[in-house]
């Protein structure tokens, strides 16, 4: 039986995803155009999600190989595997060079990591006005 806050947690995950994987798929169509390839957004939203799916599975092997051992090495491995397989899912897909591969999805990662953070920057703002007032009333004791 699934509890109202579990809903609204699959829900809430559900809805972060989507928005995650268009502002990457923005990100990664603009670093497309910055290269010289010429690619249809629906195209680039399609194989970006399934990078992300393998992206996805082959983080989730990783992280608990790394939580069962503790070991830092396997992170790291882990993060360079996964990048290979993005690199390999964007080549084949997009049949672009290996080199405007990578340089593609360097520039798209900063692209996004620059998104991402104004995003956070601006809801962090409206967060902070929004509940400003609420605990403006507190004092400290005595």
């Amino acid at each position: 039986m699934v509890t109202g806050s579990l809903a609204l947690g699959i829900v809430g995950v559900i809805v972060v995803f989507i928005f995650a994987w268009i502002i990457y798929s923005l990100s990664v169509y603009l670093a497309a155009r910055i290269i010289g390839v010429s690619a249809p957004f629906l195209r680039v939203l399609i194989v970006t999600l399934i990078a992300d799916i393998a992206y996805f599975i082959i983080g989730f092997i990783i992280m608990a190989g790394f939580l069962f051992t503790s070991n830092l090495v396997v992170l790291i491995i882990g993060l360079i595997i996964s990048f290979v397989i993005a690199l390999i899912i964007y080549k084949y897909l997009f049949n672009i060079s290996w080199t405007k591969t990578f340089v593609m999805l360097i520039i798209a990662n900063v692209i996004y990591f620059v998104i991402m953070t104004i995003l956070v920057l601006i809801l962090a703002a409206l967060g902070y006005l929004a509940l400003g007032g609420l605990f403006s009333s507190l004092s400290a004791a005595p």
